[in-house]
């Protein structure tokens, strides 16, 4: 392969740090979170006129693609897991983690590793 093509071998395995890793990851779930927080609009509007137009439903119709997305991510992150060394095991500082954390149960799931109970019902709501 070319040099002027920024191009690596084939036969050079390709790596990435994990801090850029993480950058990255971040990255792809500020922009899930970004796209989410536009589906929550178009969800508050519906049920305050109980009306979709065609762009809302569009709109909606991206909730596919973001489930995949947080799919994705996590299956990266149970790859991460899986191929870190554990000899030189990388450590995180858990309040350094969770500072910008709000929800107690995403805080409890990693400081505590405790899953949040899922049994209580919100009642139905059907868009389509």
């Amino acid at each position: 392969m070319s040099n002027k093509t920024g191009a690596l071998p084939v036969t050079e395995p390709e790596t990435v740090k994990a801090s850029v890793l993480m950058m990255r990851l971040g990255v792809v779930l500020d922009d899930v979170c970004r796209r989410l927080s536009d589906v929550q609009g178009v969800v508050s509007d519906y049920v305050g006129t109980g009306h979709l137009d065609q762009n809302q439903m569009e709109r909606l119709q991206g909730l596919d693609a973001l489930t995949q997305e947080v799919e994705a991510v996590r299956a990266v992150l149970e790859k991460v897991e899986q191929v870190t060394p554990v000899v030189g095991e990388i450590q995180y500082a858990v309040g350094n983690v969770l500072a910008g954390v709000r929800l107690s149960q995403i805080r409890d799931m990693l400081r505590y590793g405790k899953t949040p109970d899922r049994q209580e019902s919100h009642g139905d709501f059907t868009l389509f």
